[in-house]
């Protein structure tokens, strides 16, 4: 063997392995961010049940966490054309462990507040998969739809993980140091993982993208362009098609996070038990994770608009499922409406990150899905309150939900 060879070897391994590297941290970041999040659907039963808060008042907490999740999105994107993920994500770890260390110290209002709606909202908006896109789009060209689509099946692992773990920690620790322990999982685990090995670009390592697969001439360009050009922030807000991205982005949000909080406390409402409850937000990921896949792949087969059209469906009919379960006797829907919420939930983290990078991927990128990050993160707060709201007037969920089909409904329209 030349020393040529001995010099090209490793360099070939790393292109082949270095790329599922990548796409694995990612999966692991939104997987441990989402899962601590939503979460929060079951700490929600437990501070209620302590603090005699309504559920209005104790859903205010992410609702502020995502508005501040909302404004500070734009910021993020920017740092994150800057900075890069290496700087970026591991920050954004690090204060959202900081939230969950204040929440679990909190004996008021005041402070819950800041710990699940300032440092939590701050620290998730750095996680999620738009975060992870203006990366792992550098990474992925042809591939962008299968390597986003996997990355974002860490969503669904993380809740089916997470949740009812964390639930398993409430009923035996206590839901403070439920808070401690998942707080240590970010920083101690997702932090330094992101710090080390995260890349913006493959460049930065002389690799190529696609796992160093030979492009064609036209994808090569558009590689070239994205580099130096591509549209900036003021001239994407400028296009009818970004406000049009935007508003199925706000619509589609609402309906999924208002299922994802209340889910848990809807179907204790009817009977089943706190821990079957949870179980059922647990399966949600269970089917969440092979559904980002699936969706990743069928957007670069059918079509980003049929695949959310798809996956809209199931959202609509999870809804309508979960709906229908009025006592406990009606076991047999708390195992079928999951795996559709899961569906409508792939839609959304795997398409709208691909979605973005189709339209506006270039040098501004980061910024560019940092603005959409700001109706992502609005959806994600109004959807949740709304839902709170709705039920200490009505005393039901039923009409909250039928409000979150309608939203659904406009998304794909």
């Amino acid at each position: 063997m030349s020393v040529r060879e001995v010099e090209i070897t490793p360099s070939r391994a790393l292109q082949r392995y270095y790329p599922w590297v990548v796409i694995g941290i990612a999966c692991l970041t939104v997987g441990v961010a989402f899962g601590a999040r939503n979460a929060f659907a079951v700490f929600l039963v437990a501070v209620i049940e302590e603090f005699h808060w309504s559920r209005g008042l104790a859903s205010g907490a992410l609702m502020l966490g995502s508005v501040l999740w909302t404004l500070s999105a734009p910021v993020i994107g920017i740092l994150l054309d800057r900075l890069g993920p290496r700087v970026v994500l591991p920050g954004g770890a690090i204060l959202m462990a900081i939230g969950f260390v204040v929440s679990g110290f909190a004996d008021s209002v005041v402070e819950f507040y800041i710990g699940m709606g300032v440092f939590m909202g701050v620290g998730f908006a750095a996680l999620p998969m738009t975060a992870q896109a203006t990366f792992l789009s550098n990474w992925f060209i042809r591939k962008r739809g299968m390597a986003i689509g996997t990355a974002a099946s860490g969503i669904g692992l993380g809740i089916l993980l997470i949740v009812p773990w964390t639930q398993w920690l409430i009923s035996t620790y206590g839901w403070r140091a439920a808070y401690f322990i998942l707080a240590g999982l970010l920083g101690l685990i997702v932090a330094p993982l992101n710090y080390l090995f995260q890349r913006q670009r493959p460049d930065e390592m002389n690799l190529k993208p696609d796992f160093g697969d030979a492009l064609p001439a036209r994808s090569a360009t558009r590689i070239k362009t994205a580099r130096t050009g591509g549209p900036s922030l003021k001239q994407a807000l400028r296009t009818w098609r970004f406000w049009a991205f935007a508003m199925g982005v706000l619509a589609g949000a609402i309906p999924l996070h208002m299922v994802l909080i209340h889910q848990v406390a809807a179907v204790s409402d009817a009977g089943f038990s706190k821990e079957l409850a949870a179980l059922g937000l647990g399966l949600i990921g269970l089917f969440t994770a092979p559904a980002m896949i699936l969706m990743g792949l069928l957007a670069d087969r059918i079509g980003r608009q049929a695949s959310y059209l798809l996956g809209s469906s199931g959202l609509m009919a999870g809804i309508f499922f979960l709906m229908m379960i009025s006592d406990a006797d009606r076991t047999w829907l708390l195992y079928l409406f999951p795996p559709f919420i899961a569906v409508g939930f792939s839609s959304r983290q795997s398409l709208y990150p691909t979605i973005a990078a189709d339209l506006f991927h270039g040098k501004s990128f980061g910024a560019i899905i940092g603005a959409i990050s700001l109706f992502i993160g609005a959806g994600a707060g109004i959807g949740p309150w709304l839902g709170g709201v709705i039920y200490d007037w009505t005393g039901s969920y039923r009409e909250a939900f039928w409000v979150a089909q309608a939203a659904a409904f406009v998304s794909v329209i």
